[in-house]
């Protein structure tokens, strides 16, 4: 009888079912919760970070078992900093950058466990839950401080830079993993800008560009007019290079070229000078002129916001150009990270070294690329051995036992790999 391994039966896709279905209610429930932030406030590990993943599954809960696209990442984001994710497709860069955001496509999509924590500043609540306005003040003849009144006698809140009021605010570390989803639309877009892979897909072909950019100013910028916006709005297109702002602020998505469209996406991620910029392969619908122009455009728009920006991509030629510090991920885990130095120069896991040797030179005339020998494990029915093992030029006997831990060979460098488990205390990790 021919092996029959690869199905599931009706029984076991009842229990699936079943099970999918209780687990999806309960993490559903919590996302919807009302709780006080209190719930989901934290600290941080080290304060100079922006951003901190701490064990973090997410998975997705399919008919055919519970894929665990997500499955324990831990690394951090300096404030200030350019952090690249690197990995072949479907290691689980983008789900971690979308768990982030909150936006993993629910119900079957869910954060399962783990923290992500994140260096918020949030509007300060009254007792009803309201925002605190601040409003404009006046010195009276006597030396005192009164609030200053319209004509109708109401105190006048004080406006920002751009138009908008101006609310007290708190700065918070909160967990995004255990925020619910109304808590998060105060950060999402504000706080947290993300920049998608594919511009023409992301965004809406029967809207103009100023009706896209516009959208995002009045949801989060309050008591903002629509006079404001706009200006605030053609501004952001002068600032990532569009020699017309007026005349595409009219134009609707299929009227623009690629790296125009790429441009109004980095536009509408700054229309709210964001702490953290996600910039989700960015580059990989463009051509190589306009890669170089864009990843030039990212350098300059991160000196400005002085923010930090979490790079994704499979091209190590951007990260090498664009990253402090790189994160390499496979199969839904970090498998090696340093600093970009660390990972270029002195590559240490053989995925990690796999990846570069995969890469095409312009000094080396070669007839054929190299190529990773075998394929990623199934995600729904991880090995408990290291997930590279049957891909790995340079297995050793160890490798057969339980996921290897991390290894810090540098203080900057740490790696996942049995190679390397006396390299901390020979001080040599070749």
């Amino acid at each position: 009888m021919a092996d029959k391994k690869h199905y599931i039966s009706r029984s076991e896709s009842r229990a699936i079912a079943k099970e999918n279905s209780r687990a999806i209610r309960h993490f559903e429930k919590l996302k919807k919760r009302k709780c006080k932030p209190e719930e989901y406030t934290t600290v941080m590990q080290d304060d100079h970070n922006i951003v901190e993943f701490d064990d973090l599954h997410t998975y997705f809960f399919s008919d055919a078992g519970t894929v665990k696209a997500v499955n324990g990442v831990s690394f951090s984001i300096p404030e200030g900093s350019t952090v690249g994710v690197v990995g072949e497709s479907g290691c689980g860069k983008s789900v971690t950058s979308l768990s982030l955001m909150q936006l993993v496509q629910a119900p079957s999509g869910q954060i399962v466990s783990g923290s992500i924590r994140f260096k918020a500043s949030l509007f300060k609540r009254d007792a009803r839950g309201r925002k605190i306005p601040v409003y404009e003040t006046v010195t009276d003849a006597d030396g005192k401080e009164q609030f200053k009144l319209d004509a109708k006698g109401r105190k006048i809140i004080k406006k920002n830079e751009l138009g908008g009021n101006v609310y007290e605010m708190e700065d918070r570390v909160v967990d995004i993993a255990k925020m619910p989803v109304d808590a998060m639309r105060s950060i999402r877009g504000r706080e947290i800008a993300m920049i998608f892979q594919e511009p023409m897909t992301s965004l809406n072909p029967v809207f103009t560009i100023g009706n896209q950019l516009d959208e995002v100013g009045l949801l989060h910028i309050q008591g903002i007019s629509k006079a404001q916006v706009k200006a605030h709005s053609i501004d952001m297109l002068k600032l990532v290079g569009i020699a017309d702002p007026e005349g595409v602020y009219k134009k609707y998505p299929h009227e623009l070229s690629g790296g125009m469209r790429q441009r109004v996406m980095i536009a509408i991620a700054l229309l709210c000078n964001p702490k953290l910029i996600i910039a989700d392969e960015p580059t990989t619908a463009l051509d190589v002129t306009i890669q170089a122009q864009i990843l030039d455009l990212l350098r300059e728009i991160k000196g400005k916001i002085n923010g930090s920006i979490m790079l994704i991509t499979h091209d190590l030629g951007v990260v090498a150009e664009m990253a402090d510090y790189v994160v390499v991920m496979y199969a839904g885990k970090v498998i090696e990270m340093g600093t970009a130095e660390d990972i270029f120069d002195r590559p240490l896991h053989p995925y990690t070294i796999g990846l570069q040797k995969s890469k095409p030179t312009v000094n080396e005339d070669v007839e054929k690329l190299y190529c990773i020998p075998g394929f990623v494990p199934n995600p729904i029915d991880m090995p408990n051995y290291c997930y590279f093992r049957d891909r790995c030029e340079k297995c050793i006997e160890k490798c057969a036992g339980e996921y290897p831990g991390y290894i810090q060979v540098t203080p900057t460098h740490k790696v996942a790999c049995y190679l390397y488990e006396n390299a901390k205390e020979d001080g040599d990790a070749k």
